[in-house]
């Protein structure tokens, strides 16, 4: 019996296929992140696809298999003063479809389609939530040959008020070999932001000795704090990090090679800190690789009725900063950098 109930599962097996692929639905995947210190914010929008016959690979330099046709790409800005129970429109923008690889925005290549990079741009100011004035911005895509739509929303971060190591009035950078030696990097976290990280970007001058008019730009990064997490989302607590002097001289070391017939100097730097709101770490926290036994990771969107992350930043840089005399001694005495030609 046990023999005829097996031949007689194999017959109707071989009658039916085992259709693997999902009946077809229309799906956007949209990433864009909003920062009020950029006159022009970008949204990349691109669909899901899947095909019964074929596999994924088969499409990934098809054009129309990565782009919609036509949408029509909408965001609308809410305000909640103090008080207020709920938001209020106050008015819309329309998104107007660019070529990232003609403005300066390229598109990596790679397996995938990179001939054009479609962006929709949003030529219209952001603005950071304040004290007493929450703002939040409604992202709307749509189809209008399909009706298709998918809803992205994001409450804007406001803006972080630093004192140190840098801040609005200018001043230099202190920085000496001595193993004691800390950089504070203090500020006002900035209302709806949910983690900060703060770079300062080292540019120097490479050139050949014996030929001084041969001369290399370079710009060398140096991460002081990784995504640290605010104490509240409410925002306007003070952050305080004391960061070890020797990661600036690491920093160089790691990625400069000594060579006797290359000098170098010091030429200034930037300071950028980068606020980002709480959807936004939540995406990059669950995107970090897995260290652990189980390699799936959960999938994180706030996009309804589509995937991806639409969500709020605010980037505050300090360009173009001098360096303290100090520091270009203190590279000629450091055992990491004593020998790197500075």
């Amino acid at each position: 019996m046990l023999v005829i109930a097996s031949l007689s599962l194999f017959t109707v097996g071989c009658d039916n296929e085992l259709d693997v692929a999902a009946d077809w639905k229309e799906v956007a995947i949209v990433y864009g992140a909003l920062n009020p210190n950029q006159t022009k914010n970008y949204i990349r929008i691109q669909r899901a696809y899947l095909d019964e016959k074929q596999g994924a690979f088969s499409f990934v330099n098809n054009q129309d298999s990565l782009y919609f046709d036509t949408l029509i790409v909408t965001i609308t800005e809410q305000i909640k003063r103090s008080g207020d129970r709920d938001f209020s429109n106050t008015q819309s923008f329309n998104l107007v479809k660019v070529n990232g690889n003609d403005i300066g925005i390229p598109k990596d290549t790679g397996i995938f389609y990179s001939d054009e990079n479609v962006l929709y741009e949003l030529d219209a100011e952001i603005k950071p939530s304040m004290a007493l004035t929450d703002y939040k911005y409604v992202l709307t895509v749509l189809n209008p040959r399909t009706g298709y739509v998918c809803i992205g929303e994001t409450v804007s971060v406001g803006q972080a008020e630093v004192y140190s190591p840098i801040n609005e009035t200018g001043g230099t950078i202190y920085i000496t070999a001595n193993s004691g030696h800390f950089l504070t990097v203090k500020f006002q976290e900035g209302k709806f932001a949910r983690a900060y990280r703060v770079d300062m970007d080292i540019r120097l001058e490479e050139f050949k000795l014996d030929n001084p008019s041969e001369v290399v730009n370079k710009t060398i990064k140096w991460p002081l704090v990784g995504l640290g997490k605010t104490r509240r989302l409410e925002g306007f607590e003070s952050a305080e990090y004391q960061i070890s002097s020797l990661g600036f001289f690491s920093a160089l070391s790691q990625n400069l090679e000594v060579d006797p017939t290359v000098g170098r100097r010091l030429v200034n730097f930037d300071f950028t800190f980068y606020g980002i709101s709480d959807d936004f770490n939540t995406f990059l926290s669950v995107a970090e690789p897995s260290i652990s036994i189980v390699q799936k990771k959960p999938e994180f969107t706030n996009i309804e009725n589509g995937l991806g992350i639409f969500a709020s930043r605010n980037i505050q840089q300090y360009k173009d900063r001098n360096f303290n005399s100090v520091v270009v001694s203190a590279l000629k005495q450091s055992e990491m950098t004593k020998n790197l030609g500075f």
